[in-house]
């Protein structure tokens, strides 16, 4: 998650406590306003709540010193208390998907506890979803931070990953540059742990994510460089779908903004792709073999789009090859937890299961392995789809 401190904010907070002290109330009251305003009118940002919540209390304790004030400061008070209330359901929310993003990491349970307790009392007294919050702009922007949370607590019920989507796509002009970027990222990391259901195209709904984030002018990060894991994955997903189209205009827009020591690999990962997605298996298998692997972050994409193209190619031989270096090294490898292992499996060795019923086709084996897809245990649902459309027709199978 990207944060940006306001230095102009905290350098204004300095200056009205020098005023404060003074007690020079009218230039007071007219840098309270004018943050005031300012703040009103800004984008939603992660410092939004918390910046007015102390603002108003700089307001509060000065006139508290001046009894003849005190009189206007009930409403400012429960504003105050509500402000609290407010940046604690956006805090916690991004503090609970990280916390979910690293346990998948890791292989271990998230810890809910006391963020779990917090949102538990929220939903059950109906803070969030009843509308007791009278100000429709912060309405909004917290049902996004709420729906954001339950994508991540409860991914096994696929309307809280939707209603997130729904909620932060319909209000995204809400939300400063910054953090509609970090909306996003987590929107596609919801996403990747929401559970599939029966029959749907999760690879089309991830590449309807990132050309979402290339329209909204969040593809890119705030300070203008590119992830190398979204140019990657964009570039993957594109080709997988055959969108050759899409791969061209992610090249021709996003290469350059990619780290120097990436371009080497990726030219030639792009290229791999590219051609696959046109039907060029010789030309693309060129180009993956170009690529520098023991220096190469995306090893695991490198082995998966190996093996799409000893399948097209009918090469069994390279296949069994790479799967066992594959398996090998997956075995030795310490970093990866044990659920990301069967992660990065389980595409690749279904896909060489998949070779060896097309070179001798056995309709029993067929049908057993199209009754697995369609159950959501193959990996890679969409892209086995076609495959087994393909060996269909050409074996016509019912």
């Amino acid at each position: 998650m990207i944060l940006y401190e306001d230095n102009v904010t905290e350098k204004n907070f300095l200056y009205m406590d020098a005023l404060s002290k003074r007690k020079i109330h009218n230039k007071f009251f007219l840098e309270y306003n004018s943050m005031l305003r300012k703040f009103e009118k800004s984008k939603f940002h992660q410092t939004y709540y918390s910046d007015i919540r102390k603002l108003k209390e700089k307001k509060i304790n000065h006139c508290n010193i001046f009894t003849n004030l005190e009189t206007t400061l009930s409403e400012d008070i429960t504003t105050v208390t509500e402000y609290y209330m407010y940046d604690a359901i956006v805090k916690l929310s991004g503090c609970y998907t990280i916390i979910v993003s690293h346990s998948i990491a890791l292989n271990k349970s998230g810890n809910k506890s006391i963020v779990e307790h917090f949102f538990g009392l929220a939903d059950k007294n109906n803070f969030i979803t009843a509308s007791e919050i009278k100000n429709v702009r912060d309405y909004k922007i917290l049902l996004v931070y709420y729906y954001q949370y339950l994508a991540f607590v409860y991914p096994e019920n696929s309307d809280n990953y939707f209603n997130f989507k729904k909620h932060l796509h319909e209000n995204s002009d809400l939300f400063s540059l910054e953090e509609k970027y970090n909306l996003h990222v987590t929107l596609g990391n919801a996403l990747n742990i929401r559970t599939s259901k029966k029959g749907e195209n999760k690879l089309l709904e991830f590449l309807e994510h990132y050309k979402k984030q290339i329209e909204e002018n969040v593809f890119t990060e705030p300070d203008g460089g590119i992830s190398i894991y979204s140019y990657s994955n964009i570039i993957k997903m594109a080709g997988r779908l055959s969108d050759h189209k899409l791969i061209k205009f992610v090249k021709d827009n996003f290469f350059d903004l990619l780290l120097p020591e990436f371009k080497e690999n990726m030219i030639f990962f792009t290229d791999a792709f590219y051609n696959y997605s046109k039907g060029n298996w010789e030309k693309s298998l060129e180009s993956a073999m170009k690529i520098k692997a023991d220096h190469f972050i995306f090893k695991y994409d490198l082995r998966d789009l190996q093996g799409m193209l000893y399948y097209e190619l009918n090469d069994y031989e390279s296949f069994t090859y790479l799967l066992d270096s594959h398996k090998h090294f997956l075995k030795k490898n310490k970093n990866v937890s044990d659920q990301y292992k069967i992660w990065y499996d389980i595409f690749v060795s279904n896909v060489y299961r998949l070779l060896k019923i097309k070179l001798k086709f056995d309709e029993y084996e067929f049908i057993k392995f199209e009754k697995e897809v369609s159950e959501g245990k193959s990996g890679g649902t969409s892209y086995f789809r076609i495959k087994i459309n393909e060996l269909k027709k050409l074996h016509k199978v019912r």
